[in-house]
């Protein structure tokens, strides 16, 4: 059976992860292993307090979240501590592990919660060879978990990728795709990039039997359109590839892959290009 490996460090923005991981290992009957990356300092820190107002150490903070949330799990869950580097031990977990994908605190994971996106989060969903699904601190689930995701197309190779491990998890929460093709110029060229690229995913979506919409939308900022769009259509989550289409109207806002996790208020599915991912979680 398949694991998801989430990253915990006690913050509002892991533990939000957490519970968001609990309700996606029981729709793909996966097990769950929790990882939290000791330092140095961290060697005597107490992290949270019980109903007693008594500190907790990492040991007994992993077994009161696990024993409070954990009882209807389908799976197993199992927690680890370990030194180095967070994002290089959480990534590594997942590469020479069973797990098809990682679960993580947007923020939070680098010691200190912060407008954007974790430094931490950020290296795991860069340095990862799965998938990372990356959850904020405020961010509220909705009942079913996952109703619709968005799947933004852009013009170049990498952006169909993303599709087959998406359509995976669309199937399994019996979801809706909405296809959004992005035009970033009106250039013959990259027009007929997107709608070749466009006409690729339909496919692939008709041969799996997920239902969809499809969209176009013409714009300057394509991780602004893709949240804009995924706000007005009420998605629950958004599936990209961390390198995307350049325009030179991010170069100050940063990478696409930052501002569309920095930016979204629901949850940001994200793959790295030329990577085979296990797609297969769950549903063997």
């Amino acid at each position: 059976m398949k694991e998801i490996v989430v990253g915990i460090d006690f913050s509002e923005s892991s533990v939000n992860a957490f519970h968001y991981a609990v309700k996606v290992a029981n729709e793909c009957n996966c097990n769950l292993k929790l990882i939290y990356v000791c330092k140095k300092r961290d060697k005597h820190k107490r992290l949270v307090k019980d109903d007693k107002g008594i500190e907790l150490s990492a040991n007994e903070s992993f077994k009161q979240l696990i024993d409070m949330n954990c009882q209807n799990l389908k799976g197993e869950v199992t927690f680890k501590m370990l030194h180095g580097k967070i994002y290089e031990e959480i990534s590594n977990q997942a590469k020479y592990t069973d797990a098809g994908m990682i679960i993580t605190g947007a923020h939070g994971m680098s010691g200190f919660e912060e407008l954007w996106v974790g430094n931490n989060a950020m290296k795991i969903i860069m340095h990862s060879e799965e998938p990372v699904l990356s959850v904020k601190k405020n961010y509220k689930f909705n009942k079913p978990l996952i109703e619709k995701i968005v799947i933004p197309v852009d013009s170049t190779q990498q952006t169909l990728q993303k599709v087959p491990f998406t359509l995976k998890i669309a199937k399994l929460f019996h979801a809706q795709v909405n296809v959004l093709s992005l035009f970033s110029s009106k250039t013959k060229d990259i027009e007929e990039k997107v709608e070749a690229n466009t006409k690729i995913a339909h496919d692939m979506i008709v041969s799996s039997g997920v239902r969809y919409i499809s969209e176009k939308k013409h714009c300057s900022n394509i991780a602004r359109a893709t949240i804009d769009y995924a706000t007005k259509r009420n998605a629950d989550l958004i599936s990209i590839m961390t390198e995307q289409e350049f325009s030179s109207n991010n170069v100050f806002l940063g990478t696409y892959a930052q501002q569309t996790i920095n930016l979204s208020p629901m949850p940001i599915l994200s793959f790295k290009s030329n990577i085979p991912y296990k797609s297969s979680i769950g549903l063997e």
